[in-house]
């Protein structure tokens, strides 16, 4: 079974997110804006496992204020919405998630980078316009990170919640 842990960011204004993931992001209508903190994996451990290990971490975090701004490329196909505020609670997120059941997925060879994904473009022409396109967009894209998603991706490859579990509102956290 293919999972996923992720946020979904509420904006009060996510229309340009939308509106640019429509254009280019093949994935657009099978999963909502989001960060991914556990990258898509195969695996059969129980749901409620799964779940209880992700309560295990988000009982570890308070809520936390996340701002995203400005559009840049990476790896001459993706293009990403950035995280401007919030960036150290991601990492320690996605840090967490993967230790025990998860240890074994993680990989070590990839530097994390907190993120949204707004497109995906094969042609490095077509990507080259766009991301300059984009270059003075200064649009901010504010929330509170309340809760993390655990999703199961089916064959279509649309995302399925399997559960919501919400950070720690009553543990302070200090800024890292």
């Amino acid at each position: 079974m293919k999972r996923a842990i992720h946020i979904f960011p509420t904006f009060h204004t996510p229309n340009k997110i939308q509106e640019i993931r429509k254009r280019y992001d093949p994935l657009s209508n099978k999963i909502p804006p989001h960060i991914t903190l556990v990258f898509p994996f195969d695996s059969c451990i129980p749901q409620k496992e799964l779940i209880q290990h992700v309560e295990s971490v988000a009982n570890l975090f308070s809520p936390f204020s996340l701002t995203m701004n400005g559009m840049t490329g990476s790896d001459e196909e993706y293009l990403f919405l950035n995280v401007k505020q919030g960036n150290d609670p991601l990492i320690h997120l996605h840090d967490e998630l993967y230790k025990g059941i998860l240890s074994s997925f993680r990989n070590v060879h990839i530097t994390y980078i907190p993120h949204m994904t707004l497109g995906r473009l094969a042609d490095r022409e077509k990507w080259t316009a766009v991301v300059e396109d984009y270059q003075d967009w200064a649009e901010n894209f504010q929330t509170v990170v309340k809760e993390i998603v655990v999703e199961e991706i089916g064959a279509d490859e649309v995302a399925h919640i399997i559960g919501r579990v919400r950070l720690n509102e009553n543990r302070f956290q200090l800024q890292l």
